[in-house]
């Protein structure tokens, strides 16, 4: 190994020292000159240990081959004589008093303290026995001043040690006359302790267990040789990746398995999680957990220390995903019992000898696990608070089939006479019960964090503390009291704030998919089955196929927020994709090297781990992309501890288009960092690397940005200005829109004071609750529920009244106005809004003895109005009907459904306003609120005719609280109606946002059908589909992300290009009868690649030469065309210019740019749009020098983009008269006219594609899809 690759090497081993299976071994006990005068002390007969100290003796840490090993291991035998100690020897002055000296010689690993660790090695003291005892273990966990944790499995042994081998000649003060035939011998006790990253405490007290019979068998010399080679061995052992590959490998007599993590996101668990239920009851068990929830001091106690720490794991473990960030040493040893009295919150475990001294502390929760018990010590705020009912209940109903003993479970079993498939049915039921046991208590997290998102303010990071607690049962509020405001929930909303996709994420996700498909076989009924087969019969003979709906705006698809609607059959897919797991596969290691001390030896161990992990990759299929990612990986971080940096990076650049969510991004940029020049001109050379190098070096997209905080929302204790109202006005989720949040605002302050007090605040706020409270609560009986159509929602109920149509409830929804009848439970229509002509006061009439003014409401196509004495509610429902039959005529004009949610949002704070107090005639100012009413029949018609004929529907991306985002690329994949088959064969709408996501649409019901994809998080320029199993984005950020549309996740990514991806285009050829797909990729730096969809590897590349604005691409007659800049290129396939296009200058003397351009293959003809001129400009591809048409574009400042449909061209831009506009010219492509001039009243158009040449969508600046009829 050369120089240079010694230098990458080194650094190599701290990079893969976060992935080794050992950080450190160290042996535990006393030191030479200790122990000679211990012995003299025993033969003085005045023998007492209490005062003996623990001491480091020696540490063995990784590497233990190379220039640096003697660095790292320091020897201090107990057994050496003073003239044979070679290594350095410190004192405990020296190693715990200063720490730097010690740091400097034995060069500790980094996030290793040793300060304290001799002692809890030793937690009950050292002591010399008196007689032969067993071999005993205990496990640790270390914390450094970071929270970081390692964790310990010691081994205590006992060595007979003679005490002539403490000396080179008999000391003074012994008889040279005495009997020498027995010497004198005394016990030992030593402990060796394994420290790790990674919580394999089973696997390490398995390696433990292996070593003691070589230390059984060998003489006193070869002690510490033994510990060393057996350090050296487990440092050889690299820890499994989350996925579906354990790793096993070959230790004396057994063969130890690592399996991996669940999920990225979740831990290494390596212990039973049912000990605990074998110790304590399951109430216990959740009562103890309600006290780990609440952050109360808690100590445990037992006379068996290992079982401290083991069952202090698994409530760790049991709260996931939430993360105990608190103090945590579940073993306190005698000398650190005064660590109970600090004040913080702590989670400590102890002997149970200390329990009266401890039980005298105050504000304890003490844990007894020897008995199953747990007590408090006085103080009236520990009782337990109550969880929700529902909660436990079905906690505990778990509980009850849980198996936790296995003994009792497998009595009526054979016994097995092999080892190895002993262990291995031991192992597989423990990963069966915790898979079960973590469900459970994910399932009990989610119960008691359940609808937390829905009071989170993701604009202002605040969340809505009292209406998430008045939403609770009452007698679980002491509980949320308590809980709301510890560092695990902070922690649990930072990562919603954030929009973790953790357990919770997953979980909360599959439990809305459960209720959708239980809500949709609830409404199914034979009837509704039979009709839908009818239809389906009668489609199939009338048309052929159909993959839109024939009236995209019909009230079904629009009257509930989209992002909140879902296709249950979507879901019902999606739930049996997300369960189905692949099973666990093992990859074997080699076997250890007779010398693991030995360079040579080592280097040829990692050879043949490599060619052992490379046989696995070439036997794995790319179908199975998560163990191939982990092969990967693997094979890159063993490749590092060779040496082996470039082939290492290449490796971990395969990762990328495998599952992107393996890549070591902190690993590969300490490798990059460490290079020599001349090693990064090499990885710069590389063809595979530069786009790894790139986006690695020169880039820091993928930085995460440093976490906020987030707050409790507090109502205002000073007056309010406009600006602090409209704060916490929207902070609250009353008002989200900042033009309503002005107008309520002067609405409220009546036009005189420039300040809302907090009395009017706090009373709106408490109004609004309760509005939003029945609203929520709001149900009919299970009669007049069939009577509602689908997605109906039902908004407001009045009280009993007498009505023209008899005694009974107004009702109203976000469709209609209902009777809900007395005498018989069922709901009979009033009126739909949109055929409501009049709503006002009417004169007494007949039916009201009482001569009572009602309310009277007139509806198209019905001789009689329907009249209603609704008493004291009167003037406050004619006030909401007419808002809601403003909306709904503001919908149905601008084929908008957000007209409809915007009038329920001003009904809601109507209301609200209505039953406050603040203002003598509250419905004076109630009525002011009414928007949408008093504006409706004032403003002229938002569109015009030509455009409002051909708008069809409008899709809003983004919900109010979230800030607008330009719709950039869209993509639609055709797919089939057929009702009675899966929901994800249906037609698709992708929908890109300039901030990374991906919204996905079913297109024949336009409800999105799951939460937005993340792919990166930067603009995103084009997207293909691939088949219906993948879709390509190009990324500003110079990636390539791949969709599985499957699955619909986002974990790989492409990095050949480095330049933002501005165009992708598919082309499909026939080769020997099998189709065979290529993409072609392009980036603004000129930048050409070809890729193979299969393989995601790069066939070919080019660069076109001085090229700084490369924005499409298209294939036409085996030429390229490119549009680059001020001329269009026509390139052969191998990137040879063959003819370039360019326009005449313009009469200043300046360039063209040309912004788009398409080939319309039929007529053979290169359609290019100019910004500057506003033209579009017409050639025949056969003779490219002059334009054949030029066709102006009136009233257009930008153009983006342009498609061609059926016989028509569509370009969409930007105009000049109003900015907030967008234009969509339609150009008749055979008389080259400008047939039709639309315009977009949602902002500039960003994107457009057609759907099968009936729609067209178009993509605004201000989170809009909108679709347009063709003709």
């Amino acid at each position: 190994m050369n120089k240079g690759s010694e230098s990458v090497a080194g650094d190599a081993e701290v990079g893969l020292r976060s992935h080794r299976l050992l950080e450190m071994c160290l042996i535990i006990g006393i030191p030479p000159k200790t122990l000679r005068r211990v012995i003299q002390d025993m033969h003085s007969k005045f023998f007492d240990t209490t005062d003996v100290i623990p001491e480091v003796l020696s540490i063995h840490a990784p590497p233990f081959t190379g220039p640096q090993t003697n660095a790292h291991t320091h020897l201090q035998s107990p057994l050496q004589k003073p003239e044979e100690i070679t290594a350095s020897t410190f004192s405990s002055s020296q190693l715990f008093g200063n720490g730097e000296h010690f740091k400097e010689h034995l060069n500790v690993p980094r996030g290793i303290e040793l300060c304290g660790l001799p002692e809890l090695c030793f937690p009950d003291g050292f002591k010399l026995p008196v007689e032969e005892q067993e071999e005993s273990f205990h496990f640790l966990v270390l914390t450094d001043i970071l929270g970081n944790r390692q964790q310990g499995v010691v081994l205590h042994i006992n060595r007979e040690i003679k005490e002539s081998d403490l000396y080179q000649s008999p000391p003074e003060d012994i008889d040279p006359t005495m009997d020498s035939t027995e010497p004198f011998k005394v016990l030992v006790p030593f402990g060796i302790c394994v420290i790790t990253k990674f919580p394999y405490y089973t696997v390490l007290k398995d390696c433990l267990s292996c070593l003691l019979l070589d230390l059984k068998s060998c003489g006193e010399r070869e002690f510490e040789m033994k510990v060393k080679a057996f350090a050296a061995q487990l440092a050889l052992v690299p820890c499994p990746p989350p996925g579906s590959i354990q790793l096993c490998f070959e230790l004396g007599p057994l063969s130890i398995v690592l399996s991996p993590p669940e999920d990225i996101d979740s831990p290494v668990i390596d212990i039973g999680l049912h000990i605990p239920f074998l110790c304590f009851k399951p109430e216990t068990v959740l009562q103890i957990v309600t006290y780990i929830l609440t952050e109360r001091r808690l100590v445990f106690f037992s006379t068996n220390w290992p079982l401290l720490t083991l069952v202090t794991e698994c409530f760790i473990h049991y709260l996931y995903p939430l993360q105990w960030r608190h103090p945590y040493i579940p073993v306190l040893a005698n000398q650190m019992l005064d660590l109970v009295m600090a004040p913080t919150v702590f989670l400590m475990g102890c002997h149970s000898r200390h329990f009266d001294t401890i039980n005298e502390v105050e504000e304890l929760v003490l844990v007894d696990v020897d008995n199953g018990t747990v007590l408090t010590t006085q103080h009236k705020g520990l009782e337990t608070p109550h969880l929700p009912t529902a909660a436990v209940e079905e906690f505990l109903t778990s509980t009850q089939q849980l198996q936790a003993n296995t003994e009792l479970s497998s009595a009526h079993l054979a016994s097995h006479t092999n080892l190895a498939t002993a262990r291995e049915k031991k192992r597989n039921q423990r990963q069966q019960m915790n898979r079960q046991l973590r469900q459970i208590f994910l399932q009990l997290v989610g119960n008691l964090l359940r609808d937390v998102s829905k009071h989170l303010n993701l604009k202002h990071r605040v969340f809505n503390k009292k209406e998430f607690l008045d939403s609770r049962q009452p007698a679980s509020q002491p509980f949320y009291n308590s809980f709301l405001k510890t560092d695990l929930f902070h922690g649990f909303l930072k990562a919603r704030m954030s929009k973790k996709v953790d357990a919770f994420t997953r979980w909360e996700r599959s439990e809305s998919s459960r209720l959708s498909l239980d809500q949709a076989l609830n409404s199914c009924s034979s009837t509704n089955i039979s009709s839908t087969c009818s239809r389906k019969r009668k489609d199939h003979t009338g048309e052929s196929r159909q993959t839109l709906p024939t009236n995209a705006n019909d009230e079904t698809l629009s009257l509930e927020p989209l992002a909140q609607r879902n296709s249950w059959k979507m879901n019902k897919t999606l739930g049996r994709i997300s369960r189905s797991k692949a099973p666990l596969r093992t990859l074997y290691l080699p076997s250890f090297p007779c010398d693991p001390l030995d360079s040579l030896s080592v280097s040829l161990y990692y050879t043949k781990l490599i060619v052992q992990i490379s046989r696995t990759i070439d036997q794995t299929g790319i179908e199975d992309s998560e163990a191939l990612a982990v092969c990967f990986y693997l094979r890159g971080i063993v490749r590092l501890a060779q040496g082996q940096f470039l082939q290492a990076l290449l490796d971990f650049q395969n990762l990328e288009k495998i599952n992107m969510n393996f890549f070591p991004w902190d690993l590969v940029k300490r490798t990059l960092n460490s290079m020599t020049p001349e090693q990064l001109h090499t990885v710069q050379e590389t063809e595979e690397l530069k786009g790894l190098f790139f986006g690695t070096m020169q880039k820091h997209w993928d930085m995460l940005k440093q976490e906020e905080s987030v707050k409790n929302f507090e109502l205002p204790k000073m007056p309010l200005n406009k600006q602090d109202f409209g704060i916490h006005i929207q902070a609250a989720g009353i008002v989200n829109n900042p033009n309503n949040t002005d107008r309520l605002f002067d609405i409220l302050a009546g036009g005189q004071q420039k300040l809302i007090e907090p009395k009017m605040f706090n009373e709106l706020y408490s109004r609004w609750n309760e509005i939003k409270s029945e609203v929520d609560n709001m149900t009919l009986p299970p009669e007049a529920m069939q009577n509602l159509l689908e997605n109906e929602r039902i908004t407001k109920v009045s009280n009993p009244v007498k009505t023209s149509y008899g005694l009974g409830r107004v009702v109203l929804s976000q469709r209609r106005l209902l009777l809900l009848m007395e005498a018989h439970p069922y709901c009979k229509e009033i009126a739909r809004f949109r055929d409501i002509e009049e709503v006002e006061f009417c004169l007494p009439v007949s039916i009201f003895p009482l001569k009572i003014l009602a309310l009277k409401i007139k509806v198209r196509d019905k001789k009689e109005p329907f009249i209603a004495n609704l008493k004291s509610e009167r003037d406050l429902w004619k006030v909401i009907i007419r808002e809601m039959c403003a909306g709904k005529f503001l919908a149905d004009r601008h084929k908008d459904p957000q007209y409809i949610q915007q009038a329920l949002s001003n009904i809601q704070l109507i209301n609200a306003v209505a039953k406050c107090s603040f203002h003598q005639r509250p419905m004076t100012i109630a009525s002011k609120l009414a928007y949408l009413d008093q504006t409706a029949g004032q403003e002229p018609p938002a569109l015009p005719r030509m455009t409002s004929d051909a708008l069809k529907h409008t899709l809003h991306l983004t919900d109010s609280n979230s800030p607008p985002y330009a719709v950039d690329v869209l993509l639609y994949v055709p797919g089939n109606l057929d009702p009675c088959e899966s929901a994800d064969t249906h037609p698709k709408l992708w929908c890109g946002l300039s901030d990374g996501r991906v919204m996905t649409y079913n297109a024949a019901t336009w409800i999105m059908e799951q939460p937005p994809i993340q792919a990166g998080h930067s603009k995103l320029n084009c997207m293909i589909g691939i088949g219906y199993e993948q879709v390509w984005l190009g990324s500003e950020d110079s990636s390539i992300y791949i969709i599985d549309a499957l699955t619909m996740t986002c974990n790989k990514r492409l990095v050949g290009h480095r330049n933002q991806v501005s165009d992708m285009i598919q082309e499909e050829t026939e080769e020997n009868g099998d189709t065979i797909s290529q993409i072609y990729s392009c980036s603004l730096d000129g930048s050409i690649l070809l890729w193979d969809p299969g393989l995601m590897e790069i066939k070919s590349q080019f660069q076109l030469p001085q090229c700084w604005r490369l924005t499409s691409i298209l294939l036409h007659h085996d030429h390229i065309w490119c549009c680059v800049e001020y001329s269009l290129l026509v390139l052969a396939r191998d990137g040879t210019q063959i003819q370039e296009v360019t326009l005449t200058p313009s009469p200043e003397g300046s360039s063209n740019l040309m912004t788009d351009f398409l080939i319309i293959p039929q007529r053979d003809e290169l359609w290019v749009v100019c910004s500057q001129r506003a033209n579009l400009y017409i050639w025949k591809t056969d003779d490219l020098k002059d334009p054949i048409e030029t066709i102006p574009l009136p009233g257009c400042s930008n153009i983006t983009c342009m498609i061609h449909v059926k016989n028509q061209v569509w370009v969409g831009g930007g105009g000049t008269t109003n900015n907030g506009k967008g234009r969509i010219y339609i150009i008749n492509s055979e008389c080259y006219s400008l047939e039709k001039e639309l315009e977009a009243p949602c902002g500039g158009i960003g994107a457009l594609c057609s759907a099968e040449d009936r729609y067209v969508l178009s993509g605004t600046q201000d989170s809009k899809a909108i679709i347009w009829k063709v003709d």
